[in-house]
């Protein structure tokens, strides 16, 4: 499609759900090197992340947050999130969650390559997870690529259950969308996507 058209493309998500730990998953000797803080409006230090800078502008814009991980005052890691509906900047859809403030949209999850092997990724999640249970916060949501295996296996590891698919296909200005969830199809436009979950107070 892109050989067609350079701004043709195939989007397929997997929609998962993730309960935030009971327990931190990493005891407090472990990953002491790594710095946790939390990011409500553009910082220079975001310009390492390797993204275009009017894209994470927009996501501050819309509501968006970021919990940076920094080890020597160096950005190692982040975990982007945001309470409300989450404006997607890979395709043309807005996530809608349930209301009731238990939930929020991740996104944009980042370790950096030299911290793939350590401590990171799970100090990250546990400071994430102490960030926002204070605020009434039970699970988390987020889409992942279904055709990255390393994603879903980390999602999996974190407790993340499926709750439903997305599929995207552009062809130049046009898209259109087919989903597990409300409206299930759109073509054209910027479809509001509702996320249904059925969760438990236990779960």
């Amino acid at each position: 499609m892109r050989r067609i058209n350079g701004k043709c493309g195939l989007y397929c998500y997997r929609l998962v759900v993730q309960p935030l730990a009971d327990h931190p998953r990493l005891p407090p000797s472990r990953g002491k090197k790594f710095a946790f803080h939390l990011l409500t409006e553009f910082d220079p230090i975001l310009d390492s992340l390797d993204r275009p800078s009017a894209v994470i502008r927009q996501r501050f814009v819309q509501g968006a947050q970021c919990l940076v991980a920094t080890r020597d005052e160096s950005l190692v890691g982040c975990i982007w999130f945001v309470r409300g509906p989450y404006a997607e900047d890979e395709v043309r859809v807005d996530f809608l969650l349930p209301q009731g403030g238990r939930y929020v949209w991740d996104f944009d999850v980042f370790v950096a390559e030299s911290e793939r092997l350590g401590f990171l990724f799970a100090k990250q999640w546990d400071a994430f997870d102490a960030l926002l249970k204070p605020l009434g916060v039970s699970h988390t949501v987020s889409r992942i690529n279904a055709f990255n295996q390393r994603s879903k296996a980390s999602h999996r590891s974190l407790g993340a259950i499926d709750c439903g698919w997305a599929l995207f296909v552009g062809v130049g200005p046009f898209q259109w969308m087919l989903s597990s969830q409300r409206p299930f199809a759109a073509l054209g436009g910027r479809p509001a996507l509702h996320i249904k979950l059925e969760v438990t107070s236990e779960s």
